[in-house]
């Protein structure tokens, strides 16, 4: 998992760099989420390699550090999906079927905390964008939240400039946390999904990752 970047996973108590940054953000995120009551949260960029898939992982697994937070990871960028991937999973099953009501979440989902499951795809779905604005997401979602309760959904979307898949999806959220990539991510990109994410949904804010020249203890790119 270290060499996969995801360096909230550990359990033992070590602490690599980075993990206390992302302990802040999820701080942030919980803080936010709760004063408004809010629940589901797309985790998504500007373009491809800005390491959002990192960022959701390093959340999910610092928001389980929280025995008392119940967290379900979705995955819904299924042009590329990475997460099985880089958490060293196999399977045939995808979340996609869910979302098509071909198959309950309880039947594929991954749960590596008692308080943290994930629904992952193997393999790049058929037509994703119709799928994500079909009739049959918003169903699947409650039957999700009505069966788990889970205080936060995070779902990991593809990147917005390359696809239309993400604007098909975010009314189903209730917020959006866009990562940026230092050094490539350009503030004209940036401000364009915003604008087009505002119209829909609220935006949690901007992150911006991996920053090479901060100092140790600065921002939450310095693990990277």
């Amino acid at each position: 998992m270290a060499r996969q970047r995801i360096v909230t996973f550990a359990t033992t108590g070590q602490s690599l760099p980075g993990e206390v940054a992302f302990g802040v953000l999820r701080t942030k995120v919980l803080r936010e989420m709760r004063a408004n009551g809010w629940k589901r949260l797309a985790i998504t960029s500007p373009g491809a390699n800005c390491g959002k898939s990192t960022v959701t992982l390093n959340l999910a697994f610092s928001l389980a550090k929280q025995k008392d937070v119940h967290t379900i990871v979705a995955e819904l960028d299924m042009r590329r999906p990475s997460l099985a991937k880089m958490l060293g999973v196999k399977g045939k099953t995808g979340f996609d079927t869910v979302i098509e009501g071909k198959a309950d979440f309880a039947s594929l989902a991954v749960r590596p905390r008692p308080n943290l499951a994930f629904g992952l795809n193997y393999s790049r779905a058929q037509s994703p964008a119709e799928l994500l604005q079909s009739p049959t997401v918003g169903p699947a979602l409650a039957r999700i939240e009505a069966a788990y309760a889970p205080d936060l959904m995070i779902f990991d979307m593809p990147p917005m400039l390359v696809n239309d898949d993400t604007l098909a999806f975010v009314g189903q959220v209730d917020c959006v946390l866009l990562v940026a990539e230092a050094g490539t991510t350009s503030m004209r990109e940036i401000d364009v999904c915003e604008r087009d994410l505002a119209a829909q949904t609220n935006v949690l804010g901007v992150l911006l990752n991996k920053c090479r020249y901060m100092e140790k203890n600065d921002g939450y790119g310095g693990y990277n």
